[in-house]
Order: structure tokens, then sequence, then C-alpha cells
């Protein structure tokens, strides 16, 4: 598949996406979250129809709004179509050890989707 890349805005993710990785860091304050998150959707529908051996998604937000954190979910929920999922997709979510908010975001989401989260704390 062909990479797809966003560079990052002051309000917009660096996102990142090659086959077998998947990588989104930095601020997502979005007027139309679903707008901006459109071709990514459509990347990993696509990607999920042929997927690598393993998936390593990595999420490492500063700061992330409501429906920026909905359409996310939603793409990480794309993932749940490849086959043995919970083993072949490892999602590691990045987040800093005073903002227990991003940190309860992952779990809810980790909850719902059961791929397999990795939490990381980190300092930037």
């Amino acid at each position: 598949m062909e990479e797809l890349r966003f560079e990052p805005q002051k309000k917009t993710l660096d996102i990142k996406c090659v086959e077998g990785n998947i990588s989104m860091s930095g601020n997502s304050l979005l007027p139309n979250p679903k707008k901006f998150f459109q071709p990514v959707y459509d990347w990993v529908t696509e990607y999920v129809k042929n997927p690598a051996e393993k998936t390593e998604v990595s999420l490492k937000f500063e700061y992330i709004d409501t429906s920026s954190i909905q359409a996310i979910f939603d793409i990480l929920k794309l993932l749940k179509d490849i086959p043995n999922s919970e083993d072949r997709v490892i999602v590691n979510w990045y987040f800093e050890f005073d903002d227990p908010e991003l940190l309860e975001v992952g779990e809810i989401m980790d909850g719902r989707l059961k791929l397999n989260f990795n939490f990381i704390d980190y300092i930037s």
C-alpha cells in the first residue's frame, strides 16, 4: 500500500500510515474531525483487506478533543476486522503521568475494542 502522511500543523496531528505501522502524535483540535480523518479511515479500510502479519499503532497525543477521540476510535475499530486482531494488532498508547484523563481515554478504548493495548508513560 502507498504511504499516507499528514504533516503536523498547530491544531492537527502528525500522521503516518505505512504497511504494518500507523502513528499519530501531537494535537487534534479540529472543527471537522470526520473530514480530517476520512483519508486515514479510507486507508485503514483498504489496509485491513491485506494487512501485514503484525500491525503496530502508536498514539502519542499532547491534546485531543472529544470529537477527534471518536474519529480515532472509529479508525481503531476497523482494525478489529483483521483476523486474530487481538494477537496481530498492538496499540501503543503514550500518556504523560500528569494527564490521567488521557490515560483513561485509552483504557476505555482498550476495554471496548479488546485489542492489545500497551500503556506507556513518558515525559515530554
